[in-house]
């Protein structure tokens, strides 16, 4: 009987993650730099700039000429917080509790380098200690909102056309530990919250 209000709250977290993902202030730090510069720094290079010697942090994200982001944690509470920083990543805490790793980001800022993944590319996420770990991306997948307005609507997966809970969504994506899934929003048909995107990535080691 227990596992019914856990699942409700993880419904509540999680919708709340995917509206503050599509719905938050347009905000836009000029001294920031923008996703797909042409003078993406090296893998070394940017390890150097992110590093602050604290080994299990994540730190940064590495996908080679495409994004070099930094990482920030959500803060205490605020699981639907997700950066207004230009080529800023947010780790999702609940997802960590889930044992995966959850990549936020708005698709007007770093989300817009999701959707220019390809199925076999690699990301490479580094620790507070300069520690790489290699992922491969084995998946995506987008998701139409039915009720794009209503923070309980159903989903549709665009691959199958089968529906799915908003609840049931969280444990699919974030259920499974180890992978990295990488979270930002579809913008279709002049609707700014139409669909939602996952990247999943798994380990080389896997």
């Amino acid at each position: 009987m227990a596992q019914k209000p856990i699942r409700n709250l993880l419904t509540f977290l999680f919708v709340t993650v995917l509206i503050s993902v599509l719905f938050p202030p347009r905000i836009v730090l000029a001294l920031d730099v923008p996703v797909n510069q042409p003078d993406l720094p090296g893998l070394n290079t940017f390890i150097e700039q992110i590093r602050n010697g604290q080994a299990g942090q994540l730190r940064g994200v590495y996908i080679p000429g495409l994004l070099a982001a930094p990482v920030v944690q959500q803060p205490n509470g605020m699981n639907g917080f997700v950066s207004p920083r230009q080529n800023v990543l947010t780790q999702f805490g609940l997802a960590s509790k889930q044992g995966s790793t959850g990549l936020l980001a708005h698709n007007y800022l770093a989300g817009k380098a999701f959707g220019l993944l390809q199925p076999g590319q690699k990301i490479e996420l580094i620790d507070g200690s300069g520690k790489i770990s290699t992922f491969i991306v084995t998946d995506i997948l987008r998701y139409q909102a039915l009720e794009p307005w209503n923070i309980l609507s159903t989903f549709i997966d665009l691959k199958n056309r089968t529906s799915i809970s908003a609840g049931d969504l969280f444990i699919k994506i974030y259920s499974r530990p180890g992978r990295v899934v990488l979270q930002t929003c579809i913008e279709a048909d002049n609707e700014p919250s139409w669909g939602r995107i996952f990247v999943i990535a798994q380990s080389i080691d896997e």
